[in-house]
């Protein structure tokens, strides 16, 4: 899932004032995804480049994804239920990815390429992934923007990173907290480990597994409270 945050540069901010998808283009079909009532400035070459770029780090060629766009907010706030904030959403039960209507041609690319990441999680990781890391991982491959670790770290650490796993019940600050918060463990773990072979050893396995033996973090929580406090440090002096 995507969330539109107040609190990453430069990317996400783009998102606000776009309230309608473009005139539709013809039915689109790749190797990875099919489209129909797709916006007209989306082509195949474009669709391409994204998924190449997910398929590629994470090692995995896509089984077909059919891609729903929707026009109007009503109809996307219908479908998934998580409030105002959600620009799109994945859902492995039937293997979709979801696009709203504040998806425009100048965030499409990050957007997508973040649901792959998810799409991909579905298919080749199973249940590998932790939850309270997967939407981290998809803004981390998607390149979601700067993570404000000023911000970040000034606001209530978590007792436990496993909190950060899909909090579709609090309110919209909390989830952007719990999302961003998720992107900068995964800048963490990526600092101290190959995380490119920590995918492939978690295939079949539990990443959570190797993140002691492999990455040397027997302590998450308190690896990742040094972590905020030293990248705090560091945004400051820049």
């Amino acid at each position: 899932m995507f969330l539109k945050s107040k609190f990453m540069v430069p990317v996400l901010v783009v998102v606000f004032g776009y309230l309608s998808v473009p005139a539709s283009a013809a039915e689109l079909q790749t190797n990875t995804t099919f489209m129909s009532e797709a916006p007209a400035w989306i082509n195949k070459t474009r669709i391409d480049k994204v998924s190449d770029k997910i398929q590629s780090y994470l090692e995995w060629s896509i089984r077909r994804v059919t891609v729903v766009w929707y026009k109007d907010q009503d109809s996307f706030g219908k479908a998934h239920g998580y409030g105002p904030t959600v620009l799109a959403f994945s859902r492995k039960a039937d293997n979709t990815v979801h696009l709203g209507p504040r998806v425009t041609t100048q965030n499409f690319d990050q957007i997508f390429a973040h649901e792959l990441s998810h799409v991909i999680s579905f298919q080749k990781y199973k249940e590998a992934i932790p939850k309270w890391l997967e939407e981290g991982l998809a803004n981390h491959l998607s390149q979601a923007g700067s993570v404000d670790y000023q911000w970040l770290a000034a606001q209530p650490i978590p007792a436990d990173v496993r909190e950060l796993s899909h909090p579709f019940s609090s309110t919209p600050e909390q989830v952007r907290y719990r999302y961003i918060a998720s992107q900068a463990l995964v800048e963490m773990i990526a600092a101290k480990c190959d995380f490119k072979n920590l995918l492939r050893l978690s295939v079949g396995m539990k990443m959570e597994s190797y993140l002691d033996t492999y990455c040397r973090l027997p302590d998450l929580n308190q690896s990742f409270r040094k972590w905020l406090v030293e990248q705090k440090a560091k945004s400051i002096k820049k």
